[in-house]
């Protein structure tokens, strides 16, 4: 009876920590929808724009990952860019004017994609920062909060520092 259990118990807490993984997914993605709504708001906005390829995703290995077309004035060209981090190397989360989650040394992957009259060069980069290209809502440390508790839901102890809009 007591392996039975067990057993469920077990069962319940992964359901539960699945659960908060689509918790934050869902924070993630309406978020990343009311960016790209708003991101040409401004008449004077001279900033990067993004389209999503791929919405934030937690694939099987428990990895986090995003694809997004960037368009920058002030380089040529088109960007294809996909970051990839483990969920359980997010240490902290933070903004500063974009929020980004934060990891221990090369944790984070980034491929990089610049699209040139019809060729592609790619770049890899392994570092320490996931850049949720979240950046045009001001004074919103609430969502900060939230992120928090969902990467705490899902068993990820996460610190919210620094909020900088």
């Amino acid at each position: 009876m007591k392996k039975v259990s067990f057993i469920f118990f077990c069962f319940c807490l992964w359901s539960s920590v699945i659960a908060q993984e689509d918790v934050l997914l869902k924070i993630l993605n309406t978020e990343l929808k009311k960016e790209i709504k708003n991101q040409l708001r401004s008449p004077y906005f001279e900033g990067d724009t993004i389209t999503v390829l791929q919405p934030f995703t937690i694939d099987s290995n428990k990895n986090l990952s995003i694809l997004v077309k960037k368009n920058m004035p002030y380089q040529e060209g088109t960007w294809i860019v996909k970051q990839e981090v483990p969920l359980n190397a997010v240490k902290k989360i933070g903004k500063d004017i974009n929020i980004i989650l934060e990891t221990g040394d090369n944790h984070v992957i980034t491929t990089s994609y610049k699209q040139e009259d019809g060729s592609e060069t790619a770049e890899k980069v392994m570092g320490n920062l996931f850049f949720l290209f979240l950046s045009n809502e001001k004074e919103n440390e609430e969502l900060g909060i939230a992120i928090q508790k969902a990467f705490l839901g899902a068993a990820i102890s996460v610190i919210k520092e620094y909020w900088y809009d």
